[in-house]
C-alpha cells in the first residue's frame, strides 16, 4: 500500500530540497493518503535558537495539529515521513530520540506509527526506507 504513495512523498521531498521536507500518511476508511506538511523547523529555530539549535537543512518539525485533525476527520496517522537532503535514508539518532520523546530508554510517543526516511539528492530521490518499532528489541527496525 505504501509503495503507491512514494511518488507523492518523493515529489514533496524534492520540493523541499535543500531543506528537509515532511508529512504524514493517514489511513481513513481503509485508504491511505499522503498529507504533505510544512516543516516548521526554521520558524522554531529563528524564534527559539537555544531550544531548536538545528535549522531545516538537518531537522524537521511537524505541526502537532495534523494528528488531531486526522483523528477529528475519522482518520489515523499511520506513518511520518521526512527527507534527508544529501544524506542517506537512515533513521538517525536524532530521529530515534525525537520518536521516543527525548528519552532514549522510553517508548515511542506515537505507538503504532511508522517512520519513512527519504534520501533526497540534488539529482533526485535515491533511496527510501521504512522503520517500525519492535517491542521485542525495543528499537526501530528497518522493514
Amino acid at each position: 500500500k505504501l509503495k503507491s504513495l512514494l511518488p507523492e512523498m518523493n515529489e514533496w521531498s524534492m520540493q523541499g530540497y535543500p531543506d528537509e521536507a515532511c508529512g504524514v500518511v493517514i489511513e481513513q476508511d481503509d485508504v491511505l493518503r499522503v498529507q504533505c506538511c510544512e516543516n516548521l523547523q526554521n520558524k522554531l529555530h529563528d524564534r527559539f535558537p537555544d531550544r531548536f539549535t538545528r535549522n531545516a537543512r538537518t531537522a524537521y518539525n511537524l505541526d502537532p495539529r495534523v494528528f488531531y485533525e486526522a483523528e477529528e476527520s475519522g482518520g489515523t496517522v499511520r506513518a511520518i515521513f521526512h527527507s534527508h537532503p544529501e544524506r542517506g535514508a537512515y533513521f538517525s539518532d536524532e530521529d530515534v530520540l525525537s520518536a521516543l520523546g527525548g528519552d532514549p530508554d522510553g517508548d515511542p510517543v506515537l505507538p503504532g506509527v511508522d517512520y519513512i526516511v527519504i534520501s533526497a539528492r540534488e539529482s533526485g530521490v535515491d533511496d527510501v526506507k521504512l522503520f517500525s518499532w519492535d517491542v521485542r528489541t525495543r528499537k526501530f527496525e528497518e522493514q
